[in-house]
């Protein structure tokens, strides 16, 4: 009997010693830099992990968490072991097929979810094998308190048909062209969810330092007292769903008694993706702290309501996370809305405060998105530009290749005559249009009642767009691209092919 209660008692102690779950066979670990590595052991255990000819160890807190931080190491895509010991009854854990490349977080909502069967030139791409590029996609998980992930569920994989399914188009054309351009292996933790807001994947405590972002950690923190359980917050999330297909039906064939107009579930359903703080507890912290390069992000469309708000919002959300991962240099980079003919959101205004962010946060840049939007369609098909240009900005500014990265910029905007002139930074070797016209659309003149009419444009040098306007009188501000939906639509671009940014400036 007591052979017995020893023997079970051993067990208990052996199924304590393990990675944390993001760590599994395939992994990719950031090539030359610190690398955290962190799991579970029984407490005061002294732990030890392996892996490339180093060892490092730690002792398990009371709360059995341990955490090492590996040397940097030189990118390799040999296979190797990554090993722990613990010092209580010689409990090992391994995990193989490791190698160290370069590790991106691909993030934000839908766009950032599309996959590539969707994409442009994705079908081509989902019956390849490529073996340098490996992907983990976070599941799309609400609910407080978050349910535990696994490491069946954060499983890594490479790029090859079936698994490739699920990566996220932008994030593979991303790694497809950095793969190319530096070579060796490129890892992606994909952390997305459709359909959201970015005070989802902000921390409570980062809401809360905020004034004019407070309400929303006071809205979570309603919803954690309000006692709802788990079957309660799915089911009113259930109901509104069906509620606002009915109204989507019935509003398309108009037949049948009027249904009750749609609605969303109450903002401190915790279990609904657009409540604060959901993602970041559920998703994001999940990951938190794998060491990566950088982040790429493609969300706004779930804020376009509220632009002013988001420029407060997003460096928020941008500084927490840098602070989470201790890294306060972490590259960001980040997609500016396409254009669409959205009804209701201020998409103009949303972009203004995307560049306002690349603008005033360091080590943040932006891809342009807003030539290859589709009118009706909130998700544009063409993810392969928006892919390489989110991998021009890190080939550029992370290592250090003579990479042209960013599209023509308003410099200065000047009266000349009757006319206006337009000079553009980043003009590269000259502005162009792409589909060589000499007719440049997207141009608007105002005068004092700041009444906007579109304006002929021509290129008359490397880096100036002349302006005329016969109806808008004494001209005192111009814009270009301000619309969400643009029509016809934008071609400025410069010898890169990369689009000219949107603007509106007063003259000077």
């Amino acid at each position: 009997m007591i052979s017995l209660l020893v023997l079970a008692l051993a067990g208990m102690s052996g199924a304590e010693l393990s990675f944390a779950p993001v760590f599994n066979e395939g992994a990719v670990l950031q090539c030359d830099m610190p690398v955290n590595v962190w799991g579970t052991a029984d407490p005061g255990a002294t732990v030890t992990v392996s892996f490339a000819g180093q060892t490092q160890s730690a002792v398990a807190d009371s709360s059995r968490h341990w955490n090492i931080v590996l040397g940097p190491m030189s990118a390799s895509s040999e296979p190797r072991k990554l090993a722990v010991v613990s010092s209580i009854d010689d409990q090992k854990s391994s995990i193989d097929n490791v190698v160290v490349g370069e590790v991106w977080l691909a993030t934000g909502q839908s766009n950032m979810v599309m996959p590539l069967r969707n994409s442009t030139g994705g079908d081509e791409r989902l019956k390849m094998t490529i073996p340098e590029i490996r992907f983990m996609k976070v599941p799309q998980q609400t609910g407080i308190p978050p349910k535990p992930m696994n490491a069946e569920q954060l499983a890594w994989d490479t790029f090859r048909p079936g698994p490739n399914g699920k990566v996220a188009a932008v994030a593979f054309f991303f790694a497809e062209y950095l793969q190319k351009n530096i070579g060796g292996t490129v890892g992606i933790l994909q952390c997305s969810y459709g359909g959201t807001p970015c005070q989802a994947w902000t921390p409570l405590w980062a809401l809360d330092e905020k004034p004019e972002l407070k309400y929303y950690a006071d809205i979570f923190r309603k919803g954690c007292e309000s006692g709802k359980s788990t079957d309660e917050s799915q089911a009113e999330i259930r109901n509104c769903y069906a509620q606002n297909q009915k109204w989507n039906e019935w509003h398309k064939n108009q037949q049948g008694p009027r249904p009750e107009p749609p609605h969303r579930p109450s903002a401190d359903n915790l279990c609904f993706q657009q409540a604060p703080v959901v993602l970041y507890e559920n998703m994001t912290k999940a990951i938190i702290p794998y060491t990566a390069r950088g982040v790429i992000w493609y969300q706004g469309e779930g804020n376009a309501g509220n632009p002013e708000e988001y420029k407060v919002l997003f460096p928020t959300m941008i500084e927490a996370w840098r602070s989470a991962w201790n890294r306060p240099d972490l590259p960001f980079y980040f997609v500016q809305l396409a254009a669409c003919d959205h009804p209701v959101c201020d998409w103009p205004g949303l972009r203004a405060a995307q560049t306002f962010t690349r603008d005033t946060v360091s080590n943040t840049g932006m891809a342009l998105a807003i030539d290859k939007g589709e009118e009706k369609d909130i998700h544009p098909r063409a993810k392969q530009p928006v892919g390489e240009r989110l991998a021009r900005l890190a080939l550029a500014n992370v290592y250090g290749q003579d990479v042209v990265s960013r599209g023509p910029a308003v410099q200065t905007v000047e009266k000349n005559g009757t006319n206006v002139q337009v000079v553009f930074q980043y003009s590269e070797k000259g502005l162009q249009t792409s589909d060589g016209q000499s007719d440049v659309p997207g141009f608007e003149v105002a005068g004092a009642d700041g009444d906007y009419q579109p304006a002929t444009a021509r290129i008359v040098s490397k880096d100036t767009v002349e302006l005329g306007c016969a109806g808008a009188g004494e001209q005192e501000s111009v814009r270009y691209a301000w619309h969400n939906w643009i029509e016809p639509p934008v071609t400025l671009q410069n010898s890169a092919g990369l689009p000219a940014e949107p603007f509106s400036a007063k003259l000077d």
